[in-house]
């Protein structure tokens, strides 16, 4: 008599299901692992790049000013990124746009602060342009860091300025000072990143 041994039915490769299941499964752990990044990369700034002006007063929602004239405004006839941006012009003193954003921490959390800027014939002369990144701490004190802007012509260019929290702290604000004795500035894409 011959009797063949039973052999098991064993496959020699995986099932496409099995194959759409493990993408599947990476898939969603890649669009976990974005999002987690999106999150911590959330920009803090309201309305960074100036787009919204709801009362038409050429301030854009969300920023407070000092000490503009007329031609401080949101203007949407240049941008780096969508349709508006910011335009300051000289001469003036104290011309100043800032946000300050609530937010609280501990010493070693660490923000940045990035800014697109194009500029057109700036003579500082006495003035000057200037980038500010502030942690206001709890007690009153607080963490700076500055940058200051060459003057001339140039055209959209990316600043970044970054500072650690040296102690508890309850806001951070970020602030574009503009008085130079001549000539016109742009800014645009303000982005705030923190902890």
């Amino acid at each position: 008599m011959n009797m063949q041994a039973n052999k098991p039915l064993i496959p020699k490769h995986t099932s496409t299901s099995s194959h759409i299941a493990l993408a599947a499964v990476l898939l969603a752990v890649l669009a976990l692992a974005v999002l987690a990044g999106s999150a911590l990369a959330a920009n803090l700034v309201k309305n960074g790049s100036f787009e919204k002006d709801s009362d038409g007063d050429g301030i854009p929602n969300g920023w407070s000013t000092n000490a503009l004239s007329a031609a401080d405004k949101q203007v949407c006839n240049q941008s780096y990124a969508g349709d508006c941006s910011f335009k300051m012009a000289g001469p003036g003193s104290s011309k100043r746009i800032w946000q300050t954003i609530s937010s609280s921490g501990g010493a070693g959390d660490t923000y940045t602060f990035t800014i697109w800027l194009k500029t057109k014939d700036v003579v500082q002369g006495g003035g000057t342009t200037e980038l500010f990144l502030e942690i206001h701490q709890v007690d009153g004190g607080g963490d700076l860091e500055t940058l200051a802007i060459a003057g001339g012509t140039a055209g959209w260019q990316k600043f970044t300025l970054e500072l650690t929290s040296s102690e508890p702290y309850d806001s951070v604000k970020v602030r574009v000072d503009f008085f130079p004795d001549s000539g016109k500035a742009w800014f645009d894409k303000v982005k705030l990143v923190g902890p």
